[in-house]
């Protein structure tokens, strides 16, 4: 995360999230990239050099490999889920609650901390569905979400085919 700083206390905080991006897909790039540059080792890509870094465990509460969706849960709550799952436990019902929600409740922190983004793996930071395919939900999980900001496109499925089946 980016934290900048206003009279000693974050102003911002940015979560960047590499999805996908694990230590052999990083590694696998720096080594390409020296190559391209004629030369044998490693060319260090520009973020592979913050200050801090984390490492966490990959898979979901029932998959040995995960998805965006759990890998996003996770991220945002703290909890591993199902795969496909967003913003509840495994059991498919229990709502856990990301820290973008957190933080937004607390108080004193005002209006400063709602700034969200939208679509997979940024989905987990305010819906709660048990198949990240419920677009017409999350979107309404979104508008709920109360926050100040959102970022995309548009929404896979406006109109609420979910209940006939249609996946269109």
């Amino acid at each position: 995360a980016l934290v900048v700083m206003a009279e000693g206390k974050a102003k911002y905080v940015f979560y960047f999230i590499g999805d996908g991006m694990g230590v052999n897909q990083v590694n696998g790039t720096e080594t390409y990239m020296a190559a391209v540059e004629g030369r044998i080792g490693t060319s260090p890509l520009c973020f592979a050099q913050f200050p801090y870094v984390g490492l966490v465990t990959t898979y979901s509460g029932t998959n040995g490999v995960t998805d965006s969706a759990a890998g996003g849960t996770a991220l945002a709550t703290g909890n591993k889920t199902k795969n496909g799952a967003l913003g509840i436990k495994s059991d498919l019902t229990t709502r856990i609650n990301s820290i973008a929600a957190l933080a937004k409740s607390e108080e004193g922190r005002g209006r400063h901390y709602k700034r969200i983004v939208d679509h997979a793996t940024p989905a987990s930071f305010y819906a709660h569905v048990k198949d990240r395919n419920m677009y017409h939900q999350i979107g309404k999980d979104l508008i709920a979400a109360g926050f100040d900001f959102y970022a995309g496109s548009d929404f896979l499925q406006p109109e609420n085919n979910e209940l006939s089946g249609n996946k269109g």
